[in-house]
């Protein structure tokens, strides 16, 4: 039982999942790599990180970071996805989490669209369009795994007339929202063995 409890323990899979680890000293900075991340895009602006409040290294903006001081700015140089390889178990259940947001001075007023894929599902059949009154917006949603690993992806689709100016994403999670098949295992085989006992213990 002990056991079971520990395998059902929450645990952060995301790796960097607020873009802290690569630390930026100014206000925004494009970089060729990002931990835990991979890019759709290659060279020296496959990323763009945002720190603070200054968006796209223009002040006087909000938010500041959801999480942190970071986050991420989707379409450094065009258009762009970002995506992680989670290591999952087939058929366990996990709870999706981050926060977006719309970038505020896309020219004419353009939205700011993401798409947001669990493997080959899409997640959000309706595009996820970012305010662009600089307020984060939260996105959950438990999803099923089929495999060991599962890649989360997330994909700027727009703005198109401004493909420069892209989605803001923080405090990306992803954990176990339920315990795994092996913990139920673990859990009936403690309960078995405890009933096992309290029978030898009548016995006597």
């Amino acid at each position: 039982l002990a056991t079971a409890g520990t395998a059902n323990a929450a645990t952060e899979l995301v790796v960097n999942g607020s873009f802290e680890n690569n630390v930026i000293s100014s206000s925004w900075a494009a970089l060729s790599s990002v931990t835990g991340w991979t890019s759709s895009a290659s060279g020296n602006s496959a990323f763009e990180i945002q720190k603070g409040a200054t968006q796209g290294g223009q002040g006087g903006f909000n938010p500041v970071a959801a999480a942190g001081t970071q986050y991420l700015e989707l379409n450094a140089a065009s258009l762009t996805s970002v995506s992680q390889s989670i290591a999952t178990t087939a058929g366990g259940t996990y709870a999706l989490s981050f926060a977006y947001s719309g970038r505020p001075d896309t020219p004419g007023g353009a939205s700011s669209l993401m798409n947001v894929y669990w493997g080959s599902t899409l997640l959000t059949p309706t595009s996820l369009i970012g305010t662009t009154s600089g307020v984060w917006q939260s996105y959950s949603q438990n999803v099923s795994a089929l495999g060991s690993s599962t890649l989360l992806r997330f994909e700027s689709i727009g703005p198109v007339s401004a493909p420069t100016y892209g989605s803001y994403l923080d405090n990306v999670s992803v954990m176990a929202a339920v315990p795994e098949p092996e913990s139920y295992a673990m859990m009936l085989l403690g309960l078995g063995l405890l009933g096992f006992m309290a029978r030898r213990k009548t016995a006597a």
